[in-house]
Parts: C-alpha cells; structure tokens; sequence
C-alpha cells in the first residue's frame, strides 16, 4: 500500500511538467489577432513589422 501512495505522489507531481506550456512567442505572420488589436502594427520576433488587419473572410490576422 505505501508503494502504491509513493507511486501515486510521485506521478502527481510530475503532471505539472507535461502540462502545456503557453507561448510566448509574440506575434508571427498568419497568426489571429485580437479586434482590439486591428490597425495596430508591432514587430515579431525577427524584427519584422506586423499589422493586426482583416483577412478576406473578415477574420484579424498579423501580415506582413
């Protein structure tokens, strides 16, 4: 019985480690941005300007 609780402590403190990381990548080319956001301009990661403005089907995405 204490093998199986030490099991069990053990796998519960390793969930944090799998669980999804979020991304902080900032902005990249393609991306959905916020409505909030449309007209604005700000850089990517490689230094490239990005305009948060409307796809075709009306949808705010970062382009080039």
């Amino acid at each position: 019985m204490r093998l199986a609780a030490v099991a069990l402590a053990l796998s519960l403190a390793s969930l944090p480690s799998f669980a999804k990381k979020s991304s902080k990548k900032g902005p990249q080319d393609g991306q959905y941005c916020s409505k909030n956001e449309v007209g604005t301009t700000t850089q990517d990661k490689k230094g490239n300007t990005l305009t948060c403005k409307a796809d075709k089907s009306g949808k705010p995405r970062w382009t080039k």
